[in-house]
């Protein structure tokens, strides 16, 4: 039901892709707080898997 995306910076299988860009990737996150601009990052950073 509910996949891993896969990180198009570092490679890694994630299942929380917020959590992930800010805590391995924060130079991605910096900037970034509206929804719009969240489902950017999402989409421009992973990839399903």
């Amino acid at each position: 039901m509910f996949g891993k995306a896969r990180c198009k910076i570092c490679g890694d299988s994630v299942r929380f892709v917020l959590k992930h860009l800010s805590d391995k990737h924060p130079e991605v996150m910096a900037g970034s707080k509206s929804r719009e601009s969240m489902d950017r990052l999402i989409k421009k950073y992973f990839e399903d898997a």
